[in-house]
């Protein structure tokens, strides 16, 4: 999977040594995952590396340890937008509820979800197509893990 996004934001780039938000957020995506119960403190130490090392592995990706756009792509939840209907489009739901948006928790992906997915996009300066791809996904979570 690859990115294509106008916006000049992207997905940063982790490995071993990496620290921060960002690997506490890759952290909580490999637990979620099933890969090992990792500590969530965003420090990208051995244990997160063989863990990213085993995600890869099994996704068939380049098993190299580094979290670039492809990782990403296979952590982050599916692109999804107006039309869709999961289980993805309900946790999509309750994270822009938590952020103050008021939409019906239904996991169809409508009008009024599609409406906050803008807004959310076009406050936080990413490319506005009402599309939760990675990078809208990425932000979304990485919300999360900053509040």
């Amino acid at each position: 999977m690859t990115l294509s996004v106008s916006s000049s934001f992207s997905l940063p780039v982790l490995s071993n040594g990496s620290n921060g938000y960002d690997v506490t957020l890759v952290q909580r995506l490999l637990n979620n995952a099933g890969y090992g119960s990792l500590v969530e403190d965003g420090i990208f130490g051995v244990r997160t590396d063989t863990a990213v090392k085993q995600f890869q592995k099994d996704r068939n990706l380049i098993v190299d340890g580094i979290v670039g756009s492809q990782t990403w792509g296979a952590l982050l939840p599916p692109t999804i937008g107006r039309g869709s209907s999961s289980d993805d489009v309900e946790r999509l739901q309750m994270i822009l509820n938590e952020m103050g948006y008021s939409l019906v928790v239904d996991g169809i992906f409508g009008s009024n979800t599609a409406a906050a997915v803008k807004g959310f996009q076009k406050d936080m300066s990413l490319e506005v197509d009402g599309i939760v791809g990675p990078l809208t996904w990425y932000v979304l979570k990485s919300n999360q893990i900053k509040d």
